[in-house]
């Protein structure tokens, strides 16, 4: 059975205090394959006399597909694969990172978002070489966005250490929000 045991919040910081105002939501469910779900965070609307609806406030539109991170890899990259396939406006060279989507989709057919979220990208595969550019451009320069990251109880040690270890290499602010025992 499935388990919520991590959720990540990708945004921008607020103008006033800390956190991150969110502009993606990810949860990482494990049992079995460890799986993430995304979301983006829209605007809620109001009616045209100001009144509420019950429709306002954020908006969680659902990411198609889910991205199941090779957490088993020497060197894994969850959160960058979601930047990737979610915010690239959040790094500090999103031009180059959305050039190289764009190439991807020309090329192979297919964009980072579904790379990560529909398809099956691994090594000598197509459309691998330019993922592995993209990740590698991204971790070597700073990420503008806030990637705040909370482990709920029961996550395992070896998704949670791979996505510390990605957090690690993300030159930004990465918050670790905690849910539960200080060591989870």
């Amino acid at each position: 059975m499935s388990a919520l045991t991590a959720v990540v919040q990708i945004g921008t910081a607020p103008p006033l205090g800390g956190g991150v105002e969110p502009a993606v939501v990810a949860h990482l469910y494990e049992g079995g394959i460890p799986r993430f779900l995304a979301y983006e965070v829209g605007e809620g609307e109001d009616t045209d006399d100001g009144t509420a609806t019950g429709a306002d406030g954020p908006h969680l539109t659902r990411i198609p597909g889910a991205y199941a991170p090779p957490i088993e890899d020497n060197t894994a990259y969850p959160l960058t694969d979601l930047l990737l396939g979610t915010y690239r406006e959040g790094s500090a060279i999103t031009q180059r990172l959305d050039t190289l989507s764009r190439k991807a989709a020309a090329n192979y057919g297919r964009t980072f978002r579904e790379m990560v979220f529909s398809s099956d990208v691994e090594w000598g595969s197509d459309g691998y070489g330019r993922l592995f550019e993209a990740r590698s451009q991204l971790e070597a320069h700073p990420v503008e966005a806030v990637v705040a990251v909370g482990f709920l109880p029961g996550v395992s040690d070896e998704v949670r250490l791979a996505i510390e270890d990605n957090r690690d290499r993300l030159d930004g602010q990465t918050p670790r929000l905690t849910a539960g025992p200080a060591d989870r």
